[in-house]
């Protein structure tokens, strides 16, 4: 593999990488908006102001200022300070009742929404916690998100709920895998922030129950929709297949994403609480494997989007967040294992994501069928820049902790 274009420790690889990351940031600026928050970006790179303001890309694209900033790219402080402060009053909070609207300002009245999702809040701390790891002055907006999520957590099935309205009186009975997973990912990033090992208690309580029991006797399938009592309801979404954040069947990209936190919540357990659950690493390397044995397809390249129950591939588009996911989880059980089939994985993973989803400039096509032509099936534009950006750093920095963690303590030098 020493001669792999993408061979995951080459000076040349490296320096691709960093070329990368480079042009996403540049991509990414017209997304500031002026007048609040940040735009939706069609495929040009333009802001679609019809979109408005949503809070999971307010988050992600704070998020993603504090890694530019960190990186020493000039203005990313600026988009920090930017995205903090309307997180603090803009348009998506809601003063009067607390926590913050899921989109507000799109140009059709149906696409606003005035309840509140858990989803949405684990950006909010995702920013709020690199900012304040970062060293920026964001301890009013830490303090006040996790305030907020404690309106979520259910104490007895030790898992966060999914969506209120927006008095905080009425609760869905919905219950998602989803969120649960970025409330782990930024539980991470708390802990590393403030030191609290309640996070790590939390998000060592998720795991358990969602990887651990539910998905383990699964076939290592993690279910991603769940009734009141946090029982499983595998034909949730079955009307609406292509839905954002709900579709239906398994979602593999989770899989992915869950196998990369499952080494980082390791570390923070030896760190937070002494001592770590021992089955982590397998765990890891077994949604790893299922994610590749049901999804890739070995003729046409890329990961098939969902499967069902038996592994038979539901949707067979490409979408530029999985095949992303996908780098960054075998560069971080490479690291973990020493195992080189994981290395040759994530060269094979960035073949496929540089032939087929970055263009010259640099911008991931978000959704591509199944030849690897371009599609907008679920997706349209390019408003997400979390992923991709995450993909170029996932192998330059330490696998055991968050990005923000690694590039604050200079593991780039």
């Amino acid at each position: 593999m020493t001669d792999h274009p993408y061979s995951i420790d080459t000076d040349a690889h490296r320096a691709w990488l960093a070329t990368q990351t480079a042009k996403l940031l540049e991509f990414s600026k017209p997304a500031l908006d002026p007048t609040g928050g940040f735009s939706w970006l069609d495929d040009a790179g333009a802001p679609v102001p019809a979109e408005g303001s949503q809070l999971w890309l307010t988050g992600r694209y704070t998020y993603c200022a504090v890694l530019g900033h960190l990186l020493g790219f000039p203005e990313q402080a600026e988009r920090v300070e930017h995205g903090l402060a309307f997180l603090r009053s803009g348009a998506l909070r809601d003063a009067e009742h607390g926590g913050w609207f899921v989109t507000a300002g799109a140009a059709d009245p149906e696409s606003n929404s005035e309840t509140k999702e858990s989803y949405g809040h684990a950006f909010v701390l995702l920013a709020a916690a690199s900012a304040k790891l970062a060293g920026f002055d964001a301890d009013d907006l830490y303090a006040d998100v996790l305030a907020e999520l404690e309106r979520w957590w259910e104490a007895d099935p030790a898992m966060y709920a999914d969506t209120w309205n927006r008095e905080f009186t009425v609760l869905d009975p919905y219950r998602g895998a989803n969120p649960n997973m970025h409330l782990v990912e930024a539980g991470l990033l708390a802990y590393e922030a403030d030191r609290d090992p309640r996070h790590i208690e939390r998000s060592t309580a998720v795991a358990r129950r969602l990887i651990g029991e539910v998905t383990a006797g699964n076939g290592w399938r993690l279910p991603e929709h769940y009734r009141e009592d946090w029982t499983p309801d595998p034909e949730y979404g079955a009307d609406s297949p292509d839905s954002h954040f709900r579709p239906y069947g398994a979602t593999v990209g989770h899989w992915l994403e869950w196998a990369r936190l499952l080494v980082a919540l390791e570390t923070a357990q030896r760190e937070a609480l002494g001592a770590a659950d021992p089955w982590l690493i397998d765990a890891s390397q077994r949604l790893f494997a299922r994610a590749v044995a049901d999804a890739w397809d070995e003729d046409r390249g890329g990961f098939a989007f969902s499967t069902n129950w038996r592994g038979e591939v539901l949707n067979d588009h490409r979408f530029h967040w999985v095949i992303a996911e996908a780098v960054g989880t075998s560069a971080v059980l490479y690291r973990v294992t020493g195992d080189p089939a994981y290395a040759e994985w994530y060269a094979r993973f960035w073949e496929y994501a540089a032939s087929r989803h970055i263009e010259a400039d640099g911008s991931w096509i978000h959704e591509l069928d199944a030849g690897g032509a371009r599609a907008n099936g679920t997706w349209s534009g390019k408003p997400d820049l979390y992923h991709a950006l995450q993909a170029t750093l996932f192998a330059r920095l330490p696998a055991t902790h968050s990005l923000t963690h690694g590039l604050r303590a200079g593991g780039l030098a």
